[in-house]
């Protein structure tokens, strides 16, 4: 039994020891591996605020594109606060609109459906687009499929710098063979997460995402690459391809 418990102590530490750190990720905390389960703090939203989209006055923020043949919604949720988003939009096809983000925000932004998303649970699996602001007035984000992918989306630094980082291949999802499958809550089949509890890889789903995008251009896994972008103003743009809410 001791020898079992060390053996944990031991991956865990490990495991905390592989983790890129630094100011350039754009969540600090984004997986953390014994946080895989509800994480409501006090300060999470308690009632998601829909928008149809917000003034564009020059502040911290970001301009969605839908570039779907079909009407999607976009959740916007805080960090360790997963049961209820901070705010949602939903846009037709070809539609872009602003949405402002509050100062240090630090967390994501996903495709989802108003039942699912809005019926006050954690949902995790699916393409995560992480922002996080900082004191300084930057900005910092990235792509990520350790929880899954559900279709590609791309985001681009507002500060004239033109920087972007994502990927746009649409058929991501249908080319992948069925072991590396999964089922979002909502039904749709999606690819399933890369990484589990201890943030332990699951190989199959890495490998196949890494022949098709590579590492440079959103976190596969934990352990390869560093693929975010910065915003000397807090402004970004991003585009969100064909996927499955």
């Amino acid at each position: 039994m001791l020898k079992s418990t060390l053996a944990l102590l031991g991956l865990v530490l490990s495991t905390a020891l592989a983790l890129p750190s630094g100011p350039t990720r754009a969540l600090l905390a984004r997986n953390d591996p014994l946080q895989l389960s509800p994480r409501d703090l006090p300060g999470c939203a308690t009632t998601a605020q829909g928008t149809g989209g917000d003034p564009d006055t020059g502040g911290r923020g970001i301009q969605l594109y839908n570039a779907d043949n079909h009407k999607r919604s976009f959740f916007v949720y805080e960090n360790n606060c997963d049961a209820v988003p901070l705010k949602y939009i939903t846009l037709d096809p070809g539609q872009a609109a602003f949405v402002s983000l509050p100062a240090m925000f630090q967390g994501r932004i996903v495709r989802g459906t108003k039942k699912i998303n809005l019926d006050g649970k954690a949902h995790w699996l699916g393409t995560w687009l992480e922002i996080g602001l900082d004191a300084t007035g930057r900005g910092y984000a990235d792509v990520s499929l350790i929880r899954g992918c559900d279709g590609a989306v791309t985001i681009t630094a507002e500060d004239g710098t033109g920087v972007s980082t994502g990927f746009s291949d649409p058929t991501i999802i249908d080319d992948a063979p069925g072991s590396v499958l999964g089922f979002k809550d909502s039904g749709s089949q999606v690819l399933q997460a890369t990484e589990g509890l201890l943030s332990i890889v699951f190989s199959p789903v890495r490998d196949y995402l890494a022949s098709r995008i590579g590492y440079g251009n959103a976190y596969i896994d934990d352990y390869h690459g560093n693929p975010v972008i910065c915003s000397a103003n807090e402004r970004f743009s991003a585009t969100f391809y064909r996927g499955r809410p």
